[in-house]
């Protein structure tokens, strides 16, 4: 494990923690600039806190950033050069991208169970939202944001 920074409520930061989310708030901040920038940011902590999952034994979460990278890199490739143009989703997909959310929860939901884990329904919650508000970002749309401020 890496080395302590500092300890906060009896939890050791460790120093790669503590720049991994420092990387993470600079990308969510150009994000909400609508830079085109922020993905190299987002790549980066993603690999950060892939590399800080992995050395905790948190392997499903150290696979999730493997995703958000290649998201990153989607991203980088399909927005503007001179940024996003956010949009909203229309009545009909929103309600379909919700749908998609509760089935996609209802399904992992059992399968976390079986293999033992200790809070199943907000792990399959975090997991699969965070896939659909990555998604969305990619698509540009502002729907995103409100589906991170929830995870």
């Amino acid at each position: 494990m890496s080395t302590t920074l500092f300890t906060a409520w009896g939890y050791e930061v460790s120093i790669l923690e503590s720049v991994a989310a420092e990387v993470s708030f600079i990308g969510v901040w150009l994000g909400t600039t609508g830079k085109r920038i922020t993905w190299p940011w987002w790549a980066a902590s993603s690999a950060l806190y892939m590399v800080f999952f992995y050395q905790a034994d948190l392997f499903a979460s150290a696979a999730l950033q493997i995703v958000f990278i290649v998201a990153a890199v989607w991203g980088w490739r399909d927005w503007a050069p001179t940024g996003a143009t956010p949009g909203a989703l229309s009545n009909r997909n929103r309600a379909m991208w919700a749908v998609a959310t509760l089935v996609s929860v209802s399904l992992l939901t059992p399968v976390l169970s079986h293999l033992g884990a200790a809070a199943t329904w907000s792990d399959a919650f975090l997991l699969v939202a965070s896939l659909i508000a990555q998604i969305l970002m990619v698509y540009e749309k502002i729907e995103s944001w409100v589906l991170w401020l929830i995870v």
